[in-house]
């Protein structure tokens, strides 16, 4: 007897979850017209600024000091050699790689003021 009147309660329920409207048809739906997204700008100096002849200037990163803890023992003779290869940087201003601190002169890297290495450009 409990399963006839539950039954009738649940029967009704179920018949109406059944009948789901249909969906329109696509023939009469309009497209919606695209929006154009404006423009972002973004904060003075927060955003890398092209120069206006459109090339990208690269510059060095500035460099550690010269008298550095981050450089070891073999890294001080490597500026030794790198000067003797890069002899030409020191006395002329055409590249002043040779002149940063720990300079590598087989990887042309050298330690920046943030404590990473760069790369001498």
């Amino acid at each position: 007897m409990r399963s006839f009147w539950l039954s009738l309660v649940v029967l009704p329920l179920l018949a109406a979850c059944a009948e789901q409207p249909s969906a329109p048809s696509s023939s009469a739906a309009v497209p919606a017209p695209a929006q154009k997204i404006p423009p972002q700008d973004f904060a003075p100096g927060l955003a890398e600024e092209a120069p206006a002849d459109g090339h990208k200037v690269l510059l060095n990163d500035p460099s550690a000091a010269s008298n550095t803890p981050l450089c070891g023992t073999a890294q001080r003779e490597a500026n030794l050699a790198g000067s003797a290869l890069y002899a030409q940087g020191l006395a002329t201003t055409t590249s002043s790689c040779p002149q940063n601190a720990c300079f590598e002169p087989l990887t042309g890297t050298f330690i920046a003021a943030n404590g990473n290495k760069s790369v001498c450009r």
